[in-house]
């Protein structure tokens, strides 16, 4: 499945969506609104802003302040990103470099705070008092979720369940909260917008995982990033958490070992992917994620009516078989 061909039915809308955030980042500070045009040219999949649309029409009507909504739902998500990428000390994100390569630290950490704030100055002139406490709500959850993950860093205790809690804080609850406040915009019944935020919550956890999967078995060319970065930067993820769990307390006490090392050697790298196959954790990860995914669409499915749910359905499906 082909992004462009997914987005395609609300082009037009996600269009007004790269308009509203241009226009909410505009600066007369030259230096500033360089730093805006770079971000500009490294687009993501703009995921939340579709699944907020996506959402409202399926409620039955599309707010122009949903425009809005998905502007500020997606600069919240590159705001992250940019504080992420000081955090892991990355130097290319979407095939081009970071700000933080390009500009350092200092003035990076700064102008993810700068859209921080435009995220928010633009949701509380456009926005319901009731969406907009849900936004900052979930920032707030993002935030302890990044917060949580920081702190675990090679943690070679980490558990499972720890795991998929850090990437429902820090990942998962924006794509809850995008459908959620899509459907609550449209004036969605109680019912429909609670199905809808589990919905979100269940392909957002999916998207995490196969995204940690990825860091392993996706070609750097396709990713946008290295590979193995997580590992690098002694971030467990759930293939690696996996296969602890189910190695020989030999390979264990290896794998341990070339975990806590700050500099891991290719001898660390080959010794993990061979442990990996072994114990079929890429695998077993996969199958994680499709079970988030078959849990999400099980959520529309227990909505009644006749509306569409055919281009939600396509997004899930959309998430969970990406190489990118």
């Amino acid at each position: 499945m082909i992004l462009t061909e997914l987005t395609a039915p609300i082009q037009k809308d996600l269009n007004r969506v790269e308009q509203a955030i241009a226009h909410a980042l505009k600066t007369d500070n030259l230096f500033i609104q360089q730093m805006v045009d770079y971000l500009s040219h490294s687009t993501g999949k703009r995921i939340r802003p579709a699944l907020a649309i996506l959402s409202a029409k399926y409620c039955g009507q599309m707010p122009a302040e949903t425009i809005t909504l998905g502007a500020a739902l997606e600069m919240i998500h590159v705001a992250t990103l940019v504080h992420d990428d000081i955090i892991d000390n990355s130097a290319v994100r979407r095939k081009q470099k970071t700000l933080n390569f390009k500009w350092g630290n200092e003035i990076s950490v700064l102008m993810g705070d700068y859209v921080f704030a435009s995220s928010f100055y633009l949701m509380a002139k456009t926005l319901p008092q009731e969406v907009l406490s849900t936004l900052a709500d979930t920032t707030n959850i993002i935030c302890r979720g990044e917060i949580s993950e920081t702190f675990n860093r090679f943690n070679v205790g980490l558990t499972e369940d720890q795991y998929l809690e850090v990437i429902r804080e820090k990942t998962a609850s924006l794509f809850a909260a995008s459908c959620q406040t899509g459907a609550m915009l449209a004036e969605g019944d109680e019912m429909t917008v609670d199905r809808l935020y589990r919905f979100g919550m269940g392909i957002g956890m999916a998207f995490q995982i196969i995204d940690d999967t990825l860091d392993f078995v996706g070609k750097e060319s396709t990713v946008g990033k290295p590979v193995m970065s997580d590992l690098r930067e002694g971030k467990l993820t759930l293939p690696v958490i996996h296969c602890m769990t189910v190695c020989s307390k030999v390979e264990k006490a290896k794998l341990k070992a070339a975990i806590l090392r700050k500099v891991k050697t290719a001898a660390d790298l080959k010794f993990l992917n061979q442990v990996l196959e072994k114990y079929g954790s890429i695998e077993h990860s996969i199958q994680k994620a499709r079970r988030f995914v078959e849990d999400a669409k099980a959520s529309l499915y227990q909505l009644n009516g006749a509306r569409d749910k055919e281009d939600l359905l396509r997004v899930a499906d959309f998430l969970i078989n990406r190489d990118f």
